[in-house]
């Protein structure tokens, strides 16, 4: 491929865009029209940097930490393709849309480092869009994903090692509840909430924050200015996409609920089908359930309740495929006799020198967790202290009890900061989210940024909120 070098070259001396895809365009060595031609050509890059996939001439002036950047070399400098915002995929002719996306390396081996963000929202068009016509059916139907190996350490993106590169293309089920997603972002747009969107409002397709820097965008039928937002795959979903490209065996191959799309009632959303299976048992204890499911169950197993639950729903394993692409965690609630919720939830332990290295709330690891979307399974105690199953909900905070738990995120690292890490925001302090010890003993600790030890705590929901977000039991 000497031509990359001539081209490649030129770009770094001209700084010219157009000139180098002009360039490219000329020596391309696939049918731009053709899916599978433009698949075969990027499986060439499988095993390379682009650094070598372009004859190891590297750009002067690149910035290792611009996220764009492999992509915008990806896009010129290999397929000749002229970047740009287009409503059009990047591969007009053929009808793709080219997709890079970073993983890293875990003790689980490659996961993804981020969602993959799609195109952007404009919130004054998608109003008056349809799913079938929508901006981000027409540029992502068929994805031509290339996957490489985010390194720390290395000096140019240009050094990254691409892993696996295939097409993508949705399956019937999938697309399924992706439209129940988009019809569900488009329905706050039209509302004038489009400033309330939050990424635990959906499973597969979310609205992310695109842009920090950039002010408010106009909304219709409000005034108040909404974030800038992108449609995106949810990163556990992106997981799925890679192990599929990978070819990856999986250990605990997840079970799907919904065989085919046809098992919807009309006009059924993915939340009304899930939540309609616990409907016929709702009043009934969970020795009634066992019983009437023929369930061989223990009702001192400390998970007899996520065994029902995985019954109820016709599955038997533990992994269930669309909450773990959605990121969904399922949990039990159990009321007392009065209906009061004792139990506040818990979140993973934080360690205090790595939280107070977190800039913002938008990307600190609490807010990633506080919008996941949870799947409720509430019973409720009789006078015999057995467990009767009440109700079965998906819930995820909304905005205005995110503001909240923000408060409750920055206040936290104030104290870590001056030194009072035994003097955390209590249940007391706030009406949604506090922070308490979350360890095996007192000796389980983490080191402070004072050097001191202090047992591990972590962020909790507050049982009275969350009782709150229950509705009528």
């Amino acid at each position: 491929m000497g031509w990359a070098v001539m081209v490649v070259w030129e770009c770094e001396i001209i700084n010219n865009t157009d000139t180098i895809v002009k360039r490219i365009k000329a020596m391309l060595e696939y049918d731009k029209t053709d899916p599978v031609s433009i698949e075969k050509y990027a499986k060439k890059l499988v095993g390379q940097t682009l650094d070598e996939a372009i004859s190891g001439t590297i750009l002067s002036a690149m910035n290792k930490e611009d996220k764009g950047t492999f992509g915008h070399i990806l896009e010129t400098c290999y397929f000749g393709i002229n970047p740009g915002n287009s409503q059009n995929p990047d591969f007009k002719e053929a009808g793709v849309e080219l997709k890079s996306t970073p993983l890293k390396m875990t003790k689980k081996g490659l996961v993804s480092k981020e969602r993959l963000v799609m195109n952007m929202i404009d919130y004054m068009k998608l109003e008056n869009e349809t799913w079938e016509t929508s901006s981000f059916l027409k540029k992502n139907a068929l994805l031509l994903l290339v996957l490489y190996l985010h390194e720390k350490g290395r000096k140019s993106v240009l050094d990254y090692m691409i892993k696996a590169v295939g097409l993508w293309k949705y399956s019937a089920e999938d697309l399924k509840i992706m439209r129940d997603d988009w019809l569900k972002i488009q329905k706050m747009v039209k509302e004038g909430k489009a400033h309330e969107l939050s990424e635990g409002d959906t499973f597969y397709l979310g609205a992310c924050r695109k842009g920090h820097k950039e002010g408010p965008r106009k909304q219709p039928k409000s005034e108040i200015g909404a974030k800038q937002r992108a449609f995106s795959l949810k990163q556990r979903y992106v997981n799925e996409m890679i192990n599929a490209l990978l070819k990856r065996e999986q250990s605990g191959i997840p079970e799907k609920i919904v065989k085919s799309v046809k098992e919807y009632s009309s006009g059924q959303t993915f939340e009304d089908f899930i939540t309609s299976k616990f409907i016929p048992y709702y009043g009934m204890t969970q020795e009634e359930i066992a019983c009437l499911l023929a369930i061989d169950l223990n009702k001192e197993t400390k998970n007899a309740n996520d065994i029902i639950s995985r019954n109820i729903l016709g599955v038997k394993k533990k992994n269930i495929e669309e909450f773990e692409k959605a990121g969904v965690t399922m949990r039990s609630i159990v009321l007392e006799s009065t209906g009061k919720l004792i139990e506040s939830i818990s979140f993973p332990t934080f360690e205090y020198t790595e939280l107070v290295k977190e800039k913002s709330w938008e990307s600190s690891s609490i807010k990633a967790q506080y919008d996941k979307k949870f799947f409720f399974v509430i019973y409720k105690r009789n006078n015999k202290n057995e467990k009767v199953l009440k109700k079965a909900i998906f819930w995820n905070m909304p905005y205005k009890d995110l503001i909240e738990a923000k408060k409750v995120w920055k206040e936290t690292i104030l104290r870590i900061k001056a030194d009072k890490c035994d003097n955390l925001p209590k249940i007391t302090d706030n009406p949604v989210a506090h922070v308490r010890p979350h360890a095996q003993n007192k000796k389980d600790t983490f080191i402070t940024p004072s050097g001191k030890k202090c047992v591990k705590k972590c962020f909790w929901l507050n049982a009275k909120y969350i009782q709150s977000q229950l509705g009528p039991i």
